[in-house]
């Protein structure tokens, strides 16, 4: 918002919410992550492009990002609400040394970062529900979406996609999700600058990626998802194409799966592949 004043010319009085590439990269202090970046209008799906500009070689760290998506995914091939302007919808690509079986050990590596992220620019207390969901107040917040292209041994690339419900009031939710779903506008009562909150993203998936993503540092990352987890204690219904069962989610193997211990006493090992997991009484 600019206004005017007589003799004294004009103020600017709001400094608009836009998404910029000079304003991304200033003051960004990132060596990998954002260096290069697309930003679009409009988009089907940052994930797709991102994944096209990997098979073309586009080096890692890229950052597709979208004011608006048209066709965007989460899990399971669920669709992403995506309207234009009140979310952060980006996808990053990375070229991890990781074996496709540590694939998710990259989703727990971002929903941490997403999280300290959100404490530091939104000044927000999030919790994250296995495998790939940034929650507030038992709602989605955010979702996370990691597609890998890999031989058996080797990941040639992954693309993170990061869907962050920033500036949406609760009439832009549709009716379907209003009680599944929130955004940081909703939980704060205020509205944010979504660059400010893309900077602290970056900044601190790529410390992650590139100082806990190893051996030696994961199993610190580990420890603070589990921190942070919002089924962890609690019992929970696991929903797959193999059925439903419930039980207690009582902890995360090293391999980012989750550890569930059924109503029988056995200790079932769970992937996040084609499952859904709920609150026995909710979403969380």
């Amino acid at each position: 918002m600019i206004e005017s004043s007589t003799k004294k010319g004009y103020c600017l009085r709001q400094v608009p919410d836009i998404l910029d590439e000079a304003l991304l990269v200033r003051g960004l202090n990132t060596s990998l992550l954002g260096r290069n970046v697309e930003i679009h209008s409009s988009i089907g799906s940052t994930n797709a492009r991102a994944k096209e500009l990997a098979l073309n070689g586009a080096p890692e760290g890229t950052v597709v990002i979208a004011h608006e998506q048209v066709q965007g995914r989460g899990r399971l091939g669920r669709s992403w609400v995506s309207p234009p302007g009140k979310g952060i919808w980006m996808s990053v690509i990375l070229r991890p040394q990781l074996s496709p079986q540590q694939a998710s050990k990259i989703t727990i590596m971002t929903a941490v970062a997403v999280a300290n992220a959100l404490k530091r620019s939104a000044q927000i207390e999030v919790g994250i529900k296995w495998p790939n969901d940034i929650v507030c107040g038992g709602k989605k917040l955010c979702g996370i979406l990691t597609e890998v292209h890999a031989e058996p041994e080797v990941i040639h690339y992954a693309v993170v996609g990061i869907g962050l419900n920033v500036n949406l009031s609760l009439e832009d939710l549709p009716d379907d999700i209003k009680d599944l779903a929130t955004s940081l506008k909703i939980e704060k009562g205020k509205e944010f600058h979504r660059v400010d909150i893309i900077k602290a993203i970056l900044q601190e998936m790529e410390k992650g990626y590139l100082q806990k993503l190893n051996d030696d540092g994961f199993a610190e990352l580990l420890k603070e998802y589990e921190r942070r987890s919002a089924i962890l204690g609690k019992r929970v219904r696991v929903i797959g194409i193999g059925g439903e069962f419930s039980g207690y989610a009582e902890g995360f193997g090293e391999d980012g799966s989750l550890m569930l211990r059924l109503d029988d006493g056995r200790l079932k090992r769970i992937l996040a592949g084609d499952v859904s997991i709920r609150g026995e009484n909710g979403y969380v």
